[in-house]
């Protein structure tokens, strides 16, 4: 769905009254929860969080993240999708570190039939300390089918809707990163992004942050049509370029018994695309560059059960932006509305993690500091 300007300032005004509420209301939990034990919460740190940084986790993550986007084509906007379900991934933490590979199931024939094969390549690393958290992440996907085919392309209008125009060689890299600063102490980040940490107390906190990415779209002068025909395009684009978002969220943490927790968030952004879109025909070949203003606002919630050994939850985030097709680019995020189902478990790490870490830890004078600490 691409969202207009007019539409999405009244959405924005919803959004931000509800920002509004939110902080206040939430600002005033914890003023009220920090006159109850003022000195723990400025000294005591083990009050509001239990330490599991010692223990190897592993984690089991069910998601419905797929990239899809809007592109410009001869008839019309393109919604490509790559044939993919959903998303398994194994994540490892342990410390300091995050590792996330992920997994997805081979597609039946008949859905290869449909909209093609897809090959892909996502792998993810976090890097969370005390105060600072940083996200990197690379997603190679190769071969896309035409979602609204039956729309863009006359040929197909009556006939099988599940049958897609496809795109084999269309293609897309990216390298994408996320860095933010925790304000309040007590908040405990790893508690929801890594599991090594328990929250014990309800409380929440301000993070600035950043996120890009840097990204390359390219291979669209190739499809396929409903008779499975190879149709060689005399003009088609390519892009490159980068993504930068700057955000200010409000985290908190609602804990219930020490072992039930709820988690809200809420995240407006400002930021810009600058991208350079390379024009090819059978005559020459043009490049454009361009600069784009991005608004965003990002909400989301998880709700979950910790104890020593086990833990479980679900999560849901939703994304809203004023990114727009405007006859030269892409729409370019993935899906607005994102969910999540966890479970994983804490052990005992072996021996050959425990020295490799303590070996980084050694090395970088950051991370033997905290240590000592």
């Amino acid at each position: 769905m691409i969202i207009s300007i007019p539409s999405l300032k009244a959405k924005l005004k919803m959004k931000y009254l509800f920002l509004i509420l939110f902080f206040t209301v939430n600002l005033i939990a914890q003023e009220n929860e920090s006159k109850k034990d003022t000195t723990a919460t400025n000294s005591d740190r083990s009050l509001f969080i239990e330490d599991y940084n010692n223990q190897l986790n592993i984690k089991f993550d069910v998601s419905n993240e797929i990239e899809n986007y809007y592109i410009p084509f001869d008839q019309g906007i393109l919604n490509i999708r790559p044939n993919l379900g959903i998303n398994y991934a194994l994540v490892f933490n342990y410390r300091f570190v995050s590792l996330r590979l992920g997994i997805r199931p081979k597609p039946s024939s008949e859905s290869i039939e449909n909209k093609g094969k897809t090959n892909s390549f996502r792998m993810s690393i976090k890097f969370l300390f005390d105060k600072w958290n940083h996200q990197f992440e690379y997603n190679y996907i190769e071969g896309y089918y035409v979602n609204n085919s039956t729309d863009i392309f006359s040929e197909l209008s009556g006939s099988d809707s599940n049958r897609h125009v496809q795109f084999p060689s269309l293609t897309t890299s990216i390298f994408s990163g996320s860095s933010l600063y925790k304000i309040n102490k007590n908040y405990s980040l790893k508690a929801t992004e890594s599991q090594t940490e328990v929250q014990l107390k309800s409380i929440g906190t301000f993070m600035p942050r950043i996120d890009y990415r840097i990204y390359s779209i390219y291979g669209s002068e190739l499809f396929i049509n409903k008779q499975g025909e190879e149709i060689q395009r005399d003009h088609y684009n390519t892009y490159l370029g980068l993504n930068t978002v700057f955000n200010i969220g409000y985290y908190y943490t609602f804990v219930h018994k020490k072992n039930w927790y709820l988690n809200l968030f809420a995240i407006p952004g400002i930021g810009f695309d600058l991208y350079e879109n390379t024009k090819v025909t059978m005559e020459d070949t043009s490049d454009n560059t361009y600069f784009d203003l991005l608004i965003s606002f990002q909400t989301g919630a998880g709700l979950g059960y910790n104890s020593k050994r086990y833990y479980f939850g679900t999560e849901y985030n939703h994304r809203l932006t004023n990114d727009k097709y405007d006859g030269e680019r892409i729409q370019f995020y993935t899906t607005k509305n994102e969910f999540h189902i966890f479970i994983g478990y804490r052990f005992k790490a072996p021996k050959s993690i425990r020295k490799s870490v303590d070996m980084i830890e050694e090395k970088v004078p950051m991370l033997n500091d905290r240590k000592k600490k």
